[in-house]
C-alpha cells in the first residue's frame, strides 16, 4: 500500500462523508483504518508513519460514530 493509495481513499471518503448516512461514513472510516493498519503489520506500508497520519485525519470530520 503506497501513500497515493491512502490519499486516493480519503478523497472519495471526504467526497461522500457530506451524503453518507453516519453508519455508512463510520464503517468506510474504520475499512481506511484497518486497511492501513494491516499494510503496517504486514510490512508493505509505503511509508507507515505518513500513511497513518492520513488514515486518523477522518476524525476531523464530524458524524455519529456508532455501530448498529
Amino acid at each position: 500500500m503506497t501513500v497515493d493509495d491512502v490519499k486516493e481513499r480519503l478523497k472519495y471518503f471526504t467526497e461522500h462523508t457530506g451524503w453518507w448516512d453516519d453508519e455508512e461514513a463510520h464503517g468506510t472510516e474504520d475499512e481506511i483504518h484497518l486497511d492501513v493498519l494491516k499494510a503496517i503489520a504486514g510490512g508493505t506500508a509505503e511509508n507507515p508513519q505518513e500513511m497513518a497520519k492520513l488514515a486518523i485525519s477522518t476524525d476531523e470530520y464530524e458524524f455519529a460514530r456508532w455501530c448498529a
